[in-house]
């Protein structure tokens, strides 16, 4: 399978890839979390969102052309990206844990207790949909922090688990 590079060189270009996407994922949290107080922060939060499977799939493509002879089968490609998710996924991890833990664990549960106030004081605008939000509220805020980070890792997974081979399609170069 890896004819062309050795194991090594594939799981540490892998991982660097992966420590760099998860650098722009603690930013993107860092410009979500920003967002909650300021909505100024939103829009960068969005482009982050936006651009992170194409920033996996630009680390993927320098990959292929430095380490691979700009030659790259889809099931390297594929492994490549998905290695770099695991790797942004448990860094992205380690940073909303120690942020949660140390500095700020009411900022998620106090700006959704605020949404939660004025939904209750317009209740002809939202609904049947004021109900389900308080109760997912309060399913929410009865979470650990623990909880928290293993939902958030675990949805970075799962989207790099459905990603990962649409950017290989992308990516992969056969011989010609």
């Amino acid at each position: 399978m890896f004819s062309n590079i050795d194991r090594k060189t594939f799981n540490n270009e892998a991982m660097r890839g992966g420590t760099f996407l998860g650098l722009l994922w603690i930013a993107m949290y860092a410009a979500a979390v920003g967002g909650m107080s300021n909505p100024s922060y939103l829009p960068f939060f969005m482009i982050l969102f936006i651009a992170s499977p194409f920033y996996a799939a630009y680390l993927a493509k320098c990959f292929r052309k430095k380490y691979c002879n700009n030659v790259m089968r889809f099931t390297q490609a594929w492994l490549f990206i998905l290695m770099e998710y695991i790797c942004a996924s448990l860094l992205s991890a380690i940073a909303i844990y120690i942020y949660l833990k140390f500095f700020d664990s009411t900022v998620i549960t106090d700006t959704m207790s605020k949404m939660v106030q004025i939904i209750e004081q317009q209740p002809q605008i939202y609904g049947d949909s004021a109900t389900q939000f308080k109760e997912a509220f309060e399913l929410y805020s009865n979470l650990s922090i623990r909880d928290i980070v293993l939902n958030i890792t675990t949805s970075n997974l799962m989207n790099g688990t459905i990603i990962a081979p649409v950017i290989a399609l992308f990516i992969k170069r056969n011989q010609q």
